[in-house]
């Protein structure tokens, strides 16, 4: 019985370590899964507006190791696992942040992550009066992010319990100047 749980116990670790050590550029987060669709063709070259490939590749040396540098297959994977990961498009727009900040944008998109990119693509004249969409601005504005997936359609501010992934005490990849 000693050497069945030592060999079951080994399989079993055996297991865990190759799924957790296989994940590549591509593997996604059970939530990123959930939400994740097909985008439409406007959808998609709306977006592509504020995608930076260089920025991209240097906020993810992971894709570029994975994927190379091409501008077109970043974009690709950005919209195909980036987007729904919550990988950032550039270093101007910061999707989490831009949802935490936009009170009046929480009840119309809620957990919707593309409905925010839309916005911020389509309505440009009107950001000029909106909180800058980054990290960096929520920092300075002494504001927390929580992620976009926190938030519910109909109802105003993070959902119940929802941890923010930035506060003005921890500020994980941000550097103050």
């Amino acid at each position: 019985m000693k050497r069945f749980v030592k060999v079951l116990s080994l399989a079993l670790a055996t297991v865990v370590a190759v799924s957790v050590f296989t994940v590549n550029s591509c593997a996604m987060s059970a939530e990123g899964e959930a939400h994740r669709r097909d985008l439409t063709a406007e959808e998609i070259q709306t977006i592509r507006t504020i995608f930076y490939p260089e920025q991209y590749a240097k906020m993810y040396p992971d894709v570029v190791k994975e994927l190379g540098d091409d501008p077109t297959t970043l974009y690709t994977h950005f919209i195909t696992f980036g987007i729904w990961e919550q990988r950032q498009p550039s270093t101007y727009f910061n999707v989490d942040a831009y949802a935490s900040r936009n009170y009046d944008l929480q009840p119309i998109y809620g957990d919707d992550i593309v409905g925010y990119y839309m916005y911020y693509c389509t309505h440009q004249k009107e950001q000029a009066w909106r909180p800058v969409p980054t990290k960096e601005g929520a920092l300075w504005a002494n504001a927390n992010v929580y992620s976009v997936y926190d938030f519910v359609k109909g109802q105003q501010f993070a959902k119940k319990g929802a941890i923010p992934v930035m506060t003005p005490n921890s500020h994980p990849g941000v550097e103050i100047k």
